[in-house]
């Protein structure tokens, strides 16, 4: 949300008050309804302005400060990958050191203790609803090192959800990720996997995903070390295709293991639509489909490839194994340019 959207909301209720209060009411409760990650943003803004009247104001603006990213991040995060992210928070403030967190029905409750440091302050709630409002089944099935690497990546990206230039991303960095993985390669190097994966569009499309749907079929079972292995085995999978380079083969790109079935399909050469048409492209979705996969997640970038894969899609949707068909458009960067961009699940029966 931007101002252009504040002040369009604004203009609509001013012209409607002109006819009656009810309806303008009504209009403002639907907008805020619509829209409650910048009204939490908004009183964020009062309570900033009033925190210098005392410290109940100060917990006050951190709380609405911290339920807006949320809200902002787990409405993208929840379109990309529906039921990945808790997307409610409540601060409890008590006067121990020792912060506490958990999940009750639906809801992360954080225990913590106010810090004069608003920004510490502002850190500790977003790490510590990471840790419990997201992939909350699935976590104890993953690597440690994995986990301790999406904690970072998700707590950075709340934390960059805010407008103005706020300062406690700054102290994110200076004071828990640059350290972090400044002391530890391995932690380093799986950050920055996360990081090519976002920019490709795997992070929450496919990676957060899988995890969540193994998760919701394995809890409450105790994790085994083949779980474990199957989990780290699909990062690694994931990382060879977020650092592949543009036009670079690597592979049939199936991972088909005891909970993770997963195709994935890059429509990105004009050459084989123009000489061949789309019968390659749906040859390659049969044999995934024949060998296992339960979701096929096609890719492509700029517009001609990405009409390409919904018509692809298209032809499948009413297939008798196929349950769902999605279409998922972002942007990404491809030379130098930001660029549309797509990523179609095809999800087949189990």
């Amino acid at each position: 949300m931007d101002n252009d959207l504040l002040n369009k909301g604004l203009n609509i209720f001013l012209e409607i008050l002109k006819y009656g209060g009810w309806p303008a009411f009504l209009v403002a409760l639907i907008y805020i309804y619509k829209n409650d990650e910048q009204f939490d943003r908004w009183l964020a803004r009062g309570e900033r302005f009033l925190t210098w009247f005392g410290l109940r104001r100060e917990k006050n603006f951190i709380t609405r400060d911290l339920q807006a990213r949320i809200n902002t991040f787990s409405k993208r995060a929840n379109k990309e990958a529906e039921g990945v992210v808790t997307n409610k928070v409540q601060v409890v403030w008590v006067t121990k050191d020792n912060i506490e967190s958990f999940l009750r029905k639906g809801t992360v409750i954080i225990k913590m203790k106010h810090l004069d440091n608003h920004d510490e302050n502002v850190v500790n709630a977003a790490t510590h609803y990471v840790s419990k409002g997201i992939l909350p089944n699935a976590r104890k099935y993953i690597d440690e090192q994995i986990n301790k690497a999406l904690d970072l990546i998700l707590v950075k990206k709340i934390l960059v959800e805010e407008d103005d230039k706020g300062t406690s991303t700054e102290f994110f960095f200076k004071s828990t990720l640059t350290p972090s993985l400044d002391s530890d390669t391995n932690l380093k190097n799986r950050f920055q996997t996360l990081e090519m994966m976002e920019n490709n569009g795997l992070l929450t499309r496919i990676l957060l995903r899988e995890m969540r749907i193994m998760g919701k079929k394995l809890h409450p079972q105790v994790p085994t070390r083949p779980v474990l292995d199957e989990t780290k085995k699909f990062f690694d999978f994931l990382e060879a295709l977020a650092r592949r380079e543009r036009g670079e083969n690597i592979g049939t790109l199936n991972f088909i293991d005891q909970n993770i079935k997963v195709g994935i399909l890059y429509v990105a050469r004009g050459e084989v639509i123009s000489l061949h048409g789309y019968v390659p492209y749906k040859k390659r979705i049969e044999q995934k489909i024949k060998l296992g996969s339960k979701n096929i997640y096609m890719f492509a970038r700029r517009k001609n490839n990405i009409l390409a894969v919904k018509e692809i899609a298209d032809s499948f949707r009413q297939r008798q194994e196929i349950t769902d068909v999605n279409n998922f458009e972002f942007k990404t960067r491809l030379d130098h340019e930001v660029v549309p961009a797509i990523c179609t699940l095809i999800r087949i029966k189990a």
